[in-house]
Order: C-alpha cells, then structure tokens, then sequence
C-alpha cells in the first residue's frame, strides 16, 4: 500500500526542516572526523538524522513499524530529493 498522502506530507516536511534549520547537522559534520569528503559525510547525516525522526513519529503515531512497501516509498521520497540535499548542503558548507 505504501505511505500514505499524510506520511508522505510529515516526510516532506521533516526534510524541508532539516534543510532549512542544517546547524545541529552540520554542527556534527565539522565536529566528527571524515574518512571521504564533508559533502558524503554530512548527507551520511541528514538521511539518518531525517530517518530517525520520520521512524520515531511514524511509530509513535501508528504504533508499528514501517512494512516493505512503506519503507521502499521512503527510500524513493528521500532517493527523489537527493540532488536538493546535496545542493543544500554545498550551499551551506560553502563547497
């Protein structure tokens, strides 16, 4: 079945959140040492710290996780805004 149209909004607005407000998630991209380049490392950040809190309120509004369907949405939501977040984060980090 897939997310629905009001899962599919609380993403949308959570990524639209971390990318206008990226200070706590760069904070921790400067802060932590870098193996590749910052702009691999601090997307590394924003999909986890975006997963993280679509997981949590996902489960705390449906009591239950999301199924394969649901997860494969939000693989292709976040898969579509890719390019946006790197641009962002190139803006911000001044790459």
């Amino acid at each position: 079945m897939g997310l629905d149209v009001i899962e599919e909004k609380n993403l949308s607005d959570i990524i639209t959140y971390a990318l206008d407000y990226p200070k706590m998630v760069l904070a921790e991209a400067r802060t932590l040492p870098a193996s590749s380049n910052l702009e691999d490392f601090a997307y590394g950040i924003y999909v986890g710290y975006i997963c993280g809190v679509f997981f949590d309120g996902f489960l705390q509004r449906n009591k239950r996780y999301l199924d394969t369907e649901e997860a494969s949405d939000f693989h292709s939501v976040i898969l579509k805004r890719t390019p946006e977040i790197r641009l962002r984060i190139k803006a911000h980090l001044r790459l």
